[in-house]
C-alpha cells in the first residue's frame, strides 16, 4: 500500500483488517465510543501479534453502561488485553491509529452487533501525514482529559448494566467476528494484600524451635526438622534438575516421559487426589504444549496456572490438580513459586495471617497471595529459600513446633 492510498472496508472485511495491522504495530492507539463483551475478538488471539503498547479508550460513563451501550463484561476483557484502558464520557469517536503511518477510520463499535446486525464502513488509511494528526489528536485531546478504568470502577459498573445489547433495526449481514480457540482473556491479578498479626517475638520462638537439632522431626528418623528441611532443599534441587531435562527434549516425549513427569508432581502431593491413568493416557505433545505453557509463557504466570488449571480450557492437563501443578511451578523457579498446599492454611491461622479476599477470590489470585505470605514470612524469619520458609510452616501447621 503506497502512501496517501485509502481501502474501503465493511463489516465483512474490517476485523481482518485490524487484525493484520494491529500484529505489525509497535503501538496501537484506538478510540471506539462503546464495546460489547465480545471486544476482545477485534484483537489478535496471541499476544505476541498484539502490539507492545496498547492504549484503548471508550466510553464507560455509567449513562453509557445503563443504556447498554457499553459492557462491563466487555471492559474486563480488555483489561486483560492492556493496562493502558481509559474512559471518556461521551465520546462517539471509531478510530485505531497504528504507530505514525496507518489508521481506520469508521462507523464500527468494537461490539459483535456492530459486526452481525449493522451495515458499517471504514476507511484505511496509508498516510502518515493523517496518521500522525490522529496520534495528536488521541495523546493531547482526549487520553489526558480520560480517566484510567480498573477493576474497582468495572464491579461498580456491573450493577448498572441491564443485561442485554442494544437492539437495532438493521440485521442480517454476512458478517461475523473470528472466535478465539481459547478462553476469553482474564483481567490481570490484583496485587497482593494480607497481614501477620502474630508478634515477632513468637515467630522468633518458632524459628528458635525449628532450627534446634534436638526437636526431631516426625518425617525422618534421627533428623530434626531443620535437618530435614536442608536434605528437601538438595532433593528439590535434584527434582528441578530432571524436570528442566524433561522439558528441553519434549518434543520427543512417549508415554513413559509423562509417567516421569507425574512422579514428579506427585513427589509433594500424596495428599491429593491424582489420577496417573487420566494423565498418562494424554497425547505427549498435548502435555508438551501445556506445561511450556505454564512454566514459561508469556504473562502473569499466575494467571497461566489458572489457565492450565480451569476445566474446559485447551491447556488443562487431566489427572493433575493444583497441588501438583505449584510443586512444578517451584520446581521450575525455586526462587519465585512457593509450594501451596492445604496444611498451609492451618499454618496461616496460628500465625494469624489474614487476606484480604473472600474465598471467593480466582485461584490465580489465591496463588499469589498465598505465595506473597510465604515469602513474607520467609523474610521475618531469615531463612533463605521458599522450600526452607515451607517446611517451618509445615511444621508449624502439624504442631512439629508450637507458639
Amino acid at each position: 500500500m503506497q502512501n496517501g492510498q485509502i481501502l474501503l472496508h465493511t463489516e465483512q472485511t474490517l476485523v481482518n483488517a485490524i487484525h493484520r495491522l494491529t500484529s505489525k504495530a509497535s503501538v496501537c492507539r484506538v478510540a471506539v465510543a462503546y464495546c460489547g463483551e465480545a471486544v476482545h475478538q477485534f484483537f489478535p488471539e496471541k499476544p505476541s501479534a498484539r502490539p507492545e503498547d496498547l492504549r484503548i479508550m471508550v466510553d464507560a460513563s455509567e449513562q453509557a453502561v445503563r443504556c447498554g451501550l457499553t459492557n462491563p463484561k466487555g471492559l474486563e476483557r480488555l483489561l486483560g488485553l492492556t493496562d493502558e484502558l481509559r474512559s471518556l464520557p461521551g465520546l462517539h469517536a471509531k478510530v485505531w491509529v497504528f504507530d505514525r503511518d496507518k489508521a481506520l477510520v469508521g462507523s464500527t463499535n468494537m461490539s459483535e452487533s456492530s459486526i452481525t446486525q449493522q451495515h458499517q464502513l471504514t476507511l484505511e488509511v496509508s498516510d502518515s501525514r493523517i496518521a500522525k494528526q490522529l496520534v495528536a489528536w488521541f495523546d493531547n485531546t482526549l487520553w489526558n482529559r480520560a480517566s484510567r478504568v480498573d477493576h474497582a470502577m468495572v464491579r461498580k459498573l456491573i450493577s448498572l448494566w441491564p443485561g442485554h445489547e442494544r437492539s437495532t433495526t438493521v440485521r442480517g449481514t454476512r458478517a461475523k467476528l473470528p472466535l478465539w480457540r481459547s478462553k476469553a482473556p482474564h483481567p490481570p491479578l490484583g496485587p497482593s494484600d494480607f497481614k501477620i498479626r502474630v508478634s515477632r517475638a513468637k515467630i522468633k520462638k518458632l524459628l528458635s524451635d525449628f532450627r534446634n537439632k534436638n526437636n526431631k522431626c516426625p518425617y525422618a528418623e534421627d533428623k530434626s526438622c531443620w535437618e530435614e528441611a536442608e536434605d528437601a532443599e538438595k532433593k528439590h534441587k535434584r527434582l528441578s534438575e530432571t524436570l528442566r531435562s524433561l522439558m528441553h527434549r519434549r518434543s520427543s516425549w512417549k508415554k513413559s516421559d509423562l509417567d516421569e513427569l507425574f512422579d514428579l508432581a506427585y513427589y509433594y502431593g500424596q495428599a491429593a487426589q491424582f489420577n496417573r491413568p487420566a494423565f498418562v493416557c494424554q497425547s505427549p505433545s498435548k502435555v508438551a504444549r501445556s506445561l511450556a505453557y505454564l512454566l514459561n509463557g508469556g504473562g502473569d504466570p499466575y494467571v497461566r496456572f489458572e489457565k492450565v488449571l480451569a476445566s474446559g480450557g485447551r491447556y488443562k492437563l487431566n489427572g493433575m490438580n493444583k497441588a501438583g501443578l505449584t510443586f512444578l511451578m517451584h520446581l521450575w523457579s525455586p526462587g519465585e513459586f512457593a509450594m501451596v498446599m492445604k496444611p498451609l492454611d492451618k499454618a496461616f491461622k496460628k500465625l494469624q495471617v489474614s487476606f484480604s479476599r473472600t474465598a471467593s477470590r480466582r485461584e490465580g489470585q489465591g496463588y499469589k497471595d498465598q505465595t506473597a505470605a510465604i515469602r513474607q514470612i520467609g523474610k521475618l524469619t531469615g531463612l533463605k529459600s521458599l522450600v526452607q520458609a515451607d517446611r517451618f510452616l509445615d511444621a508449624v501447621a502439624k504442631a512439629h513446633i508450637e507458639l
